[in-house]
């Protein structure tokens, strides 16, 4: 997946959603933290203390966000720490908006795999999953949750019936 710029790699929240996976936004990304520090010889940037970043109506906030690229052009990986990090994407219709929380939240561009780990919650819509590690899968729209490691606690899960606006009224 290659971006014109390494900013736009921090399109993760759009990419943590249903709505056109893989291609970036054409809106201006504010970043705002305490301290930043870009290493390009290795092709990684580190925003370090309150970390905010906003593009349109996306937003993720987390205490540490480290981007990884090759040559400022090829995005590697994402990776947000905070206690929580958190991502929200307020898209136009409500079964299509998210957020997620974690210790820590990773994504890899290669597979467009967002993983939560450590009292992980991701929600879509009215649908909510919690458990220590949640998987995420952008192109196939995939979620798996369980543990990792032997970690502990349970996967619990919230599913509601999607509402059928053309259902005929029952006799």
């Amino acid at each position: 997946m290659c971006w014109s710029r390494v900013g736009l790699a921090v399109g993760l929240v759009l990419l943590l959603t249903t709505a056109s996976a893989g291609e970036p936004q054409q809106q201006p990304i504010f970043i705002e933290s305490d301290s930043l520090k870009i290493d390009d010889a290795k092709g990684i940037s580190t925003y370090k203390g309150s970390v905010v970043f906003r593009q349109g109506p996306d937003s993720l906030k987390a205490d540490e966000l480290v981007i990884y690229a090759e040559q400022r052009q090829e995005l590697k990986k994402i990776v947000a720490i905070g206690k929580p990090a958190r991502f929200d994407h307020e898209a136009e219709l409500a079964d299509e908006r998210s957020w997620g929380e974690a210790e820590n939240i990773v994504y890899e561009a290669q597979t467009s795999r967002v993983i939560l780990n450590g009292e992980a919650r991701f929600q879509q819509g009215d649908n909510q999953f919690s458990g220590n590690r949640i998987e995420y899968d952008a192109d196939k729209k995939l979620v798996k949750a369980g543990k990792k490691g032997g970690g502990e606690g349970r996967v619990q899960i919230v599913i509601h019936p999607r509402k059928n606006s053309d259902a005929a009224p029952k006799p």
